[in-house]
């Protein structure tokens, strides 16, 4: 029997570990591979190790040149990559018309099945996302979404495939024995108050109001840390900030870490004060860890399925350190149980959507 062959395409690129790749290679790490022959693109500048966790998985790399740099010569490349494969389906993810590019190379290859899978509620180029609208809709075949508001964005009305962003609920879920065992090779105490954030360091995710939030903090408890955990463009700048508001022994910065799972179990509260969002993946799992979180006002409610995740708006540090204060006075592991099965019932569990997107694309290339 012929495997149903799909290239994965997400336009954010594999340069680091981040919500979208961490999205495809958990789905795709759970496919048949007796029935999918699956191949992602990494174009440009790629991360070694994420291009091994693909392979360990079963995936086929496929290196072209930057999409930025030089769209002619990947344009080329990815023509011809579509020519000697002949692939059954593009998948692609993104959050923008701008995916039309391989869209319409898929299409004039022959690529019958075209799949677009939004993953925010905006975009950052947006004239050029306005301009490809009218071809967009006319490239794709299928539209999944993470969300209600990411497909609203992209899709305008039209139909979509709702598929959410689901985690491992037993990597995440709260362990008692492990928060103390991190604990310890953190060197804190007890009494001590763990913030954390995850993601990566740019624009978007404002670490700047999270070390404004934490100078708050600290007027009111002075015992508290904060774990910055990730990388990016703003990583160097975020942390000379850091000294220059005299937070250097408070804030740890972890870089990109492969033990994020653990270091949940260790923190106390979780803050995420985005400018935007689609559906944050971050919040999923904090939720599975029984650990309360504040988000901000800005990101979709339909990342809340459990009362662990409160809102507020972006234009008052001390409010958030309040906020923290109030929230964090919780015995995580009296609800640990009831946080996986609530992820369950809500459609967050991986495997489960794993499944869903297997037979999504089986019924959509067969034959």
């Amino acid at each position: 029997m012929r495997k149903i062959k799909i290239l994965a395409i997400s336009t954010s690129g594999l340069a680091r570990k981040e919500g979208i790749s961490t999205v495809m290679l958990d789905n795709f790490s759970r496919f048949d591979k007796s029935t999918f022959d699956l191949h992602v693109v990494a174009a440009g500048v790629y991360c070694h190790e994420l291009l091994q966790e693909f392979e360990n998985v079963g995936v086929s790399i496929k290196c072209l040149p930057s999409r930025k740099a030089s769209l002619l010569l990947y344009v080329k490349s990815l023509i011809t990559l579509f020519k000697k494969e002949k692939y059954d389906a593009l998948y692609i993810h993104g959050s923008s018309a701008i995916m039309s590019i391989e869209l319409l190379i898929a299409k004039v290859c022959g690529c019958k099945t075209r799949v677009v899978h939004s993953h925010n509620t905006t975009c950052d180029h947006k004239k050029a996302d306005k301009l490809l609208r009218p071809f967009f809709y006319n490239l794709y075949t299928d539209a999944i979404a993470c969300g209600e508001e990411a497909g609203k964005w992209l899709y305008r009305g039209r139909p979509f495939f709702l598929l959410k962003n689901g985690r491992d609920v037993n990597k995440y879920r709260y362990n008692e024995e492990v928060r103390c065992e991190t604990r310890k090779k953190l060197g804190v105490y007890e009494d001590e108050l763990l913030i954390g954030h995850v993601g990566n360091f740019n624009k978007q995710k404002n670490q700047k109001f999270a070390l404004e939030i934490f100078t708050e903090l600290l007027k009111k408890n002075n015992k508290a840390k904060l774990y910055l955990m990730g990388s990016g463009i703003l990583l160097d700048k975020t942390k000379k900030l850091a000294v220059e508001m005299g937070l250097k022994d408070k804030v740890t910065f972890t870089g990109s870490i492969g033990n994020v799972n653990e270091m949940l179990q260790a923190m106390d509260v979780m803050i995420l004060p985005s400018l935007h969002e689609g559906l944050p993946l971050v919040t999923i799992e904090w939720q599975i860890a029984a650990l309360p979180s504040v988000v901000s006002d800005v990101v979709t409610s339909e990342c809340a399925y459990s009362d662990l995740v409160t809102f507020l708006p972006l234009d008052n540090a001390i409010t958030w350190a309040d906020k923290i204060v109030e929230v964090v006075k919780l015995n995580r592991s009296l609800i640990a149980e009831k946080q996986v099965e609530l992820t369950k019932t809500a459609g967050y569990d991986i495997n489960q959507n794993a499944m869903e997107l297997q037979r999504f694309f089986k019924d959509r290339c067969k034959g």
